[in-house]
């Protein structure tokens, strides 16, 4: 099976991806992108690794994302394989919202974590301006091929929510978001989900 996996540079590149950022629900331009992989190529090796149950698969409108699935039983196997590998596949969401440099956090969620259901997919914790964001929303759009939700709230309003156990920020919190940016006092927040 390790050897179906691993048949191609392509299909390594994809795997990679996946291994690497286990965290992550990605779309297909998204892997695309990352990995450098043929439309024709990648959809035929997503759809094998579905079938052997490496990828698990999420709809949100008429968008597909997949994830790895870290109970398919060579993961642990492969992770180890991965810190062997000499290039691994970034991460193009999470590098392009780094760009906003003025927020003290960044968190990815919602859909592009497997969790379609929490009501935010992008939570911004600062101030940014209404151009840059409205950049950053295209730049994200266009690479995910998906409509983005988001929420920008004031650092004041995010720690006074936190203290309040606020349901929105418990649901995000409680559900693996990828850490971005934590600029937070004592990077807090990186602390305080190592902990979960």
């Amino acid at each position: 099976m390790l050897s179906l996996l691993l048949t191609s540079k392509n299909k390594s590149a994809v795997v990679n991806l996946f291994l690497a950022h286990p965290l992550r629900s990605f779309s297909m331009p998204e892997i695309k992108a990352a990995s450098g992989c043929p439309p024709k190529v990648l959809a035929e090796t997503i759809k094998e690794l579905v079938k052997m149950g490496f990828l698990v698969s999420t709809a949100s409108g008429k968008v597909r994302f997949y994830q790895v699935d870290k109970r398919f039983a060579l993961f642990p196997e492969l992770v180890g394989m991965l810190r062997k590998a000499k290039r691994v596949p970034p991460d193009l969401l999470a590098k392009e919202l780094s760009k906003l440099k003025e927020c003290k956090l960044i968190l990815i969620t919602g859909t592009f974590t497997g969790r379609p259901r929490i009501e935010s997919d992008i939570l911004l914790v600062g101030k940014v301006g209404e151009a840059k964001m409205a950049r950053m929303l295209k730049a994200v759009e266009k690479l995910t091929g998906h409509q983005v939700n988001y929420t920008l709230m004031p650092v004041a309003e995010f720690d006074y929510r936190k203290i309040m156990s606020d349901r929105f920020i418990k649901n995000v919190l409680e559900n693996w978001p990828v850490i971005v940016l934590d600029k937070t006092k004592n990077k807090s927040i990186t602390k305080l989900l190592q902990h979960m």
